[in-house]
């Protein structure tokens, strides 16, 4: 006699919870039967028709609960990229909409005083930049008897978060390239260390460039580690202040292992580029304002019972992207190399 699971029951009526709360509210229907009827539908089929449960069914019915794994903290907590300006909510169809600022009108003292001519018309226009979110795959991963992958909640969650890991990896690597700048000049600031140059000294001289720049929040300044082992040798009491979240002349402080390669002449490399011997990572610099992400649609792609593996394979596609927002001139970012 066939016995039913009533941990199975149990994990199915959680999941079931789950889906109806997404559901639900596209539908314009209550949480509660759409809930039931899941939970109904799935027992029926497991009991009556196991083998028929296997199969792409039941991948289909948790499909939702895969993807918010995915989607629930796209970028890590402690992540550099969170200091950015988020315009997720104005992806619109895979797209973003950006627009960049046009020159200022100038300020004109008592001038009614000496003409009566209406003041001058200039053109500030915004200068529109329509970007298409990028897509994000990661490679298959293979498994055997992917429903009882689900049915687990701790091996599904082990599965995703090693695809959400890469996908983060990926992003942070990113964001790294596209924030540092250039070169120097154009409002960008680039300062070469030398041999003997002090990591302390070209920490102040960005403050610095920002001051003159009217900036004095939302600064960010990301090491590289051979940098903070650098700053932590010249001065260990400024060190240990840093690291108990203390800002640094300005600077909100992180840290990452793979930011951009530099020229010995302080020009960034080619993102992917095979760095020369005199290359270096740079530490860089950026205004929290100045830069954004953005997250489109996440899907799970799923291939259950491949005869040819005899397994089921399943990945990821994440539409991200991560940038500038004066993409046609950026400003205000810089490097120490």
């Amino acid at each position: 006699m066939k016995k039913l699971s009533f941990k199975a029951l149990a994990i199915n009526v959680l999941l079931a919870c789950l889906v109806s709360f997404i559901i639900a509210p596209a539908l314009g229907l209550p949480m509660v039967p759409i809930a039931l009827g899941i939970v109904a539908l799935s027992t029926s089929v497991g009991y009556f028709a196991p083998n028929f449960m296997k199969g792409k069914m039941a991948v289909g019915l948790q499909q939702e609960v895969w993807v918010a794994g995915i989607k629930e903290n796209p970028v890590p907590d402690m992540s550099f990229v969170n200091e950015s300006t988020d315009m997720s909510e104005y992806v619109d169809n895979d797209k973003l909409h950006l627009a960049e600022a046009g020159v200022e009108p100038q300020v004109f003292e008592d001038y009614f005083a000496s003409s009566d001519d209406p003041l001058p018309v200039e053109a500030v226009a915004d200068i529109p930049n329509e970007v298409v979110l990028h897509t994000y795959s990661t490679a298959q991963t293979r498994h055997r008897d992917l429903q009882e992958v689900e049915l687990n909640y701790n091996r599904r969650q082990s599965v995703i978060n090693r695809h959400k890991v890469s996908l983060d990896k990926n992003l942070a690597l990113r964001a790294a390239f596209q924030w540092a700048p250039q070169a120097d000049g154009n409002k960008n600031a680039v300062k070469v260390l030398g041999a003997d140059g002090k990591i302390i000294d070209a920490v102040i001289d960005l403050a610095a460039f920002y001051r003159s720049e009217d900036i004095y929040e939302n600064m960010n300044i990301c090491f590289t580690p051979e940098h903070m082992a650098k700053l932590q040798k010249e001065d260990y009491k400024l060190f240990k202040q840093v690291l108990a979240g203390e800002t640094l002349y300005g600077f909100k402080v992180h840290q990452y292992s793979k930011n951009p390669f530099y020229t010995a002449a302080g020009v960034k490399k080619p993102f992917g580029a095979v760095p020369d011997p005199t290359d270096v990572r740079g530490t860089f610099t950026w205004v929290k304002d100045e830069v954004f992400r953005c997250f489109g649609n996440v899907n799970l792609y799923s291939n259950i019972k491949d005869s040819g593996t005899q397994s089921d394979t399943l990945s990821f596609a994440q539409r991200a992207l991560v940038g500038k927002i004066r993409a046609n001139s950026p400003k205000y970012s810089g490097a120490i190399i």
